[in-house]
């Protein structure tokens, strides 16, 4: 498989790790040592970034999530590459309160390590919009 499909598959990958709270497969995608950048909090590692964002089944949480994010652009270099992300995410409370929808980009640096792409670095922008 070429660089560019593995690297397809790990954001297929984090994505439905994200839709399904799947904590498991979220720590596949990221190195142990990644850090994530994320605005109004501030630099967080794996274990804290994948908690946030597949922190349990949708079951059981108490927001709906809708997520729309589409893979803008992928360049490989040798064994280091970026996507570019771009995404939409509706939170909705269950109980009935306003939802709160966020937009914006990410830019994630990979590694290839072992054979694998997994997440090294990735900046998030997205902020709260109005509807």
């Amino acid at each position: 498989m070429s660089d560019e499909k593995e690297i397809r598959q790990l954001y297929d990958n984090w994505i439905e790790s994200t839709i399904k709270g799947d904590l498991e497969l979220a720590h596949q995608c990221i190195a142990d040592d990644a850090l994530f950048f994320v605005p109004g909090v501030g630099e967080m590692d794996k274990k804290t970034f994948a908690a946030a964002a597949a922190g349990g089944s949708p079951e059981d949480s108490p927001i709906k999530f809708d997520l729309d994010s589409k893979l803008r652009e992928i360049k490989v270099f040798r064994d280091h590459a970026y996507m570019w992300i771009e995404s939409t995410l509706v939170m909705t409370p269950k109980n009935g309160d306003p939802a709160t929808k966020m937009a914006g980009h990410s830019l994630s640096i990979l590694e290839k390590r072992d054979g694998r792409w997994q997440i090294l670095r990735d900046a998030n922008t997205l902020t709260a919009v109005s509807e």
